[in-house]
């Protein structure tokens, strides 16, 4: 899912940048905090954790780590310490539109983000403006570019219609140094098939959201790296899973094509929700874990587009934050994804939330493996706070408090082949790092009570992260109303 058109988010330019007011040390020292070991799920007291650049250098018994002359300390006594937070899904790392997101996120202890829809071009320009100061903000660690059948859903989609198509699409890709290809909804079946054979053969991974004419265990068998939102599971969790899939093909073989299919999803909905089999869905769940496809769930936004009609949400004080141009598509009238639901639709929505939740949850218990995501821009997500929602709605569904935090920390680095340098606190490794004032295995609520940030060396304390807030506030209320 995605708010806006890539090439409107390539085409502005950045305002006044965010540069770091103080010049960091060469060395920065948490002195007797407690080390939250996520992979563990245990806690580790009264510990020195040294950062020198931008590496952890040492970690030990603060008893008998010394702590180098010139580092600046920080006292971690009461606090805890845990890895910098991941968003693995966001729609984000453009110059134009990072300036609005970014800082926010790095600034609630966000330190990596995988981009679902985006560049080389518009990354390597992000990833300088925050290496050299000019911006605040997490390191990209993973993105991709949008492959659609046609016509695209989104425009700045890559098309392809054929497996000529796909394969070549694929081969670009990869010269261009994507770190996986984007899989979209209305990709026809031969298509996706070409797309994942050629992204086997030549070796980047495809991820994304299982085509709608695609039975999710076949994505899966085919080698799919991760499955947002829960794509097609619903359905693959359907005793009407078969009926659903050649009505949904007759649909797009008809004259009006996608936009009977879209009727027609919505006509099915009931049946789909009705006929629910949870033998069916632990089956579908064994066969994600069988061949390790991951889910990215992002509950945040599968709850907010189900309530979208709730004028409550406009009393969210978050929403200062949001730029006007943004904020005006959020508007479910206005959005072409909603603006045809009625309300008996918006209730149905919310019932499709729950069975999603309830789906989430089996796929725990029989083994599937999950990271968090929550795709931003979409709408009432919000940069980095967001997250901290996400890992409370695992909470709720089950996953504890230590699982939810490795779904945010040592999971998506071991899921993008990064674990010796990223993902848990050991020496060495690139220092991402949030310091908290209460215990998150104890309460997954305690990831809001960020005291202090380390991004890729950078230290953000509090002076500094307020100061980003409010020039991210600043620069909300100056945005353009439209865009």
């Amino acid at each position: 899912m995605v708010t806006l058109l890539l090439t409107a988010l390539l085409a502005g330019g950045a305002g006044k940048a965010s540069v770091p007011s103080v010049q960091q040390p060469s060395a920065v020292a948490f002195v007797r905090v407690t080390v939250v070991d996520v992979e563990r799920g245990a806690l580790v007291p009264d510990q020195t954790v040294v950062v020198e650049g931008n590496r952890i250098s040492v970690v030990g018994p603060s008893q008998t780590t010394s702590v180098p002359a010139r580092a600046r300390q920080i006292d971690g006594r009461g606090k805890f310490l845990i890895p910098g937070l991941w968003d693995m899904h966001v729609h984000a790392a453009t110059p134009w539109f990072g300036e609005y997101f970014m800082p926010l996120m790095v600034a609630h202890g966000v330190t990596a983000v995988r981009d679902m829809f985006t560049t080389a071009e518009a990354v390597a320009e992000w990833r300088r403006r925050v290496t050299s100061g000019q911006w605040h903000g997490p390191r990209v660690a993973a993105f991709g570019q949008l492959v659609d059948g046609a016509p695209p859903i989104w425009p700045g989609s890559v098309v392809a219609t054929t497996p000529d198509d796909g394969i070549r699409i694929v081969d670009s890709m990869k010269a261009a140094g994507a770190t996986f290809v984007k899989v979209y909804s209305r990709l026809l079946p031969e298509t996706f098939r070409a797309i994942a054979e050629r992204s086997k053969a030549v070796g980047i991974p495809f991820a994304g959201h299982v085509p709608s004419l695609v039975r999710p265990e076949e994505a899966a068998r085919l080698g799919m790296q991760t499955i947002e939102h829960l794509q097609q599971a619903m359905q693959g969790c359907s005793a009407a899973e078969e009926e659903t899939l050649v009505q949904s093909a007759a649909a797009v073989r008809s004259p009006k094509a996608w936009d009977s299919a879209g009727r027609l999803s919505r006509e099915m909905a009931e049946r789909v929700l009705a006929s629910f089999d949870a033998d069916r869905c632990r089956a579908l769940g064994r066969a994600f874990a069988a061949s390790g496809t991951w889910m990215v769930p992002t509950f945040t936004v599968l709850r907010s587009i189900s309530k979208l009609d709730d004028s409550t949400l406009a009393a969210d004080s978050r929403l200062a934050y949001i730029p006007g141009f943004l904020k005006s598509g959020w508007d479910p009238k206005v959005d072409f994804r909603f603006r045809m639901l009625t309300s008996a639709d918006w209730a149905r929505r919310r019932l499709v939330y729950a069975r999603q939740l309830e789906i989430a949850r089996i796929f725990r218990e029989v083994g599937v493996r999950f990271v968090a995501g929550t795709d931003l821009a979409n709408p009432h997500i919000f940069p980095g706070s967001s997250l901290h929602d996400e890992l409370a709605i695992f909470v709720s569904v089950g996953f504890t408090p230590s699982e939810a935090l490795r779904a945010a920390t040592s999971e998506p680095a071991r899921l993008l082949g990064m674990s010796e340098r990223l993902g848990t606190i050991a020496a060495g490794k690139l220092a991402d790092l949030v310091l908290l004032d209460a215990d998150p295995l104890e309460d997954i609520e305690n990831v809001r009570r960020v005291a202090v940030v380390v991004a890729d060396g950078r230290v953000l304390d509090a002076v500094t992260r307020e100061r980003i807030m409010a020039e991210a506030l600043e620069r909300a209320r100056k945005a353009p109303a439209g865009r």
